[in-house]
């Protein structure tokens, strides 16, 4: 199976950074084809920019900044989402890559005045992340990241995509041993796709 990893955080000795490192290794190790996207060291840009707007509903020219990352998405069977919550969303960077990449006639189609997913060729997603909050404050909260890593990403996917969303919460204040324990889980889950 072909999967794409796309991993968001600027530190690479980051926990997620050993994350990031852990789902591809156990990926490929299962004889898996990984294409990794690392957004900070590809110096991807999030700005939507004036132009980017103006052309967001015109199909004939809309992915044409972003047509590498386009065509990456549309190739593989399963996404695996690795970064770390902050301020109770995606990092900055890969909330601009869903505005930038996720477009008419890519991530959805418009048919007869109906919307229906675009990425039907994608049949598994995971997110692996980290909160530096408890859970139960997530929780108060509704989890914007949770909803964006199962809802949202069902709603643009093949009918039947399998959504697992894998998160560590109140990461500042947990021993070595319930990282350990999250990384096992995290390959449990890994072996499964």
């Amino acid at each position: 199976m072909k999967v794409h990893v796309i991993f968001a955080h600027p530190l690479e000795d980051s926990f997620n950074a050993a994350l990031f490192r852990l789902v591809t290794q156990t990926l490929e190790a299962e004889g898996h084809e990984v294409d990794s996207l690392d957004l900070y060291r590809d110096n991807f840009d999030p700005v939507l920019s004036p132009q980017d707007r103006i052309e967001y509903h015109d199909v004939t020219i809309n992915q044409h900044r972003v047509a590498d990352y386009v065509k990456r998405l549309q190739s593989t069977d399963a996404l695996v989402l690795c970064h770390p919550v902050w301020n109770f969303g995606w990092p900055a960077i890969m909330k601009g890559y869903f505005d930038r990449v996720f477009l008419p006639d890519v991530s959805f189609k418009l048919i007869d005045g109906k919307l229906s997913p675009g990425f039907t060729n994608i049949k598994k997603v995971m997110t692996v992340t980290t909160y530096g909050c408890p859970r139960h404050r997530a929780f108060v909260l509704g989890d914007p990241p949770r909803k964006n890593g199962t809802r949202f990403l069902r709603a643009v996917m093949n009918r039947r995509v399998s959504v697992d969303y894998l998160g560590l919460y109140n990461m500042n204040n947990t021993t070595l041993d319930a990282r350990r324990s999250f990384m096992k889980k995290v390959i449990r889950k890994l072996k499964a796709i």
